[in-house]
């Protein structure tokens, strides 16, 4: 049971929170539910919305997004078009104020959409203490210990991204599959545990429907309660296939 909520001001004093057994919340969005349900093993929470983290920079021709600036934020940043559509993507309006980029690069599927986007911008992370490639970054994230600082990504790939979406609903719903465009590299959600590159859809970039046939057969999606296997293979081929007739035409 929550009986403490603490407010650092700098992430290494977050750290030494973490360390010391306190649960890390950015927006709460995820966090909250589950401390209100009794469900979060900590007694303390340590919140970082006055750690600093909620910047966004662009510099040298890199933009860089603190890990607490919110998706309604996100959501608007012109010179990034996939990364504000998966923002404006999740939720409704009072979500988006509340979650974070950090958070929902952690938050499990069918959720994360910000990690389709920012995996094809190829972007990096910062954890602190090293800094690692979003390939890598949810394999090498240790629970517990990290705080996500920031991710930052190449403003000219960014440029021209796309990306495309398909839920049960319009609004407030779940992704199927999502797939986003930049650079020469896709990415789908929807298909795993994390979003996860498409090697065969990038070795067909100018026959989109060739490359959608490529990265359906390299997926091996989970059936739930959204969709089954067989439906969101069939939709990953239909969205990458959309997803790269739009990029050519932008």
């Amino acid at each position: 049971m929550v009986t403490e909520y603490l407010l650092p001001t700098s992430t290494d004093e977050a750290a030494a929170q973490l360390a010391a057994g306190a649960a890390l919340m950015a927006g709460g969005t995820t966090v909250m539910p589950r401390a209100l349900a009794g469900a979060l093993d900590a007694e303390r929470v340590v919140g970082l919305a006055r750690a600093g983290l909620d910047g966004i920079e662009r510099q040298s021709g890199r933009t860089t997004v603190g890990a607490c600036a919110t998706l309604a934020t996100v959501s608007v940043l012109d010179h990034a078009p996939a990364l504000a559509a998966a923002a404006r993507a999740v939720g409704g309006p009072a979500l988006r104020n509340m979650a974070t980029v950090g958070g929902n690069l952690l938050a499990g599927p069918p959720y994360g959409d910000l990690g389709v986007a920012l995996l094809a911008l190829g972007a990096e992370v910062d954890l602190g203490d090293r800094t690692v490639d979003l390939e890598r970054f949810w394999d090498e994230f240790r629970a517990g210990v990290d705080i996500v600082r920031a991710v930052s990504f190449n403003d000219e790939a960014a440029a021209d991204s796309v990306y495309v979406r398909w839920a049960r609903r319009a609004a407030n719903s779940p992704a199927v599959v999502c797939v986003a465009v930049a650079g020469g590299r896709v990415a789908i959600g929807g298909v795993g545990t994390h979003p996860v590159r498409s090697a065969g859809a990038e070795a067909h970039l100018g026959d989109p429907g060739g490359a959608g046939e490529a990265a359906a057969a390299e997926v091996d999606p989970p059936t739930d309660g959204i969709a089954s296997s067989w439906y969101r293979k069939r939709m990953t081929a239909v969205f990458v296939r959309r997803a790269l007739e739009e990029s050519h035409a932008v």
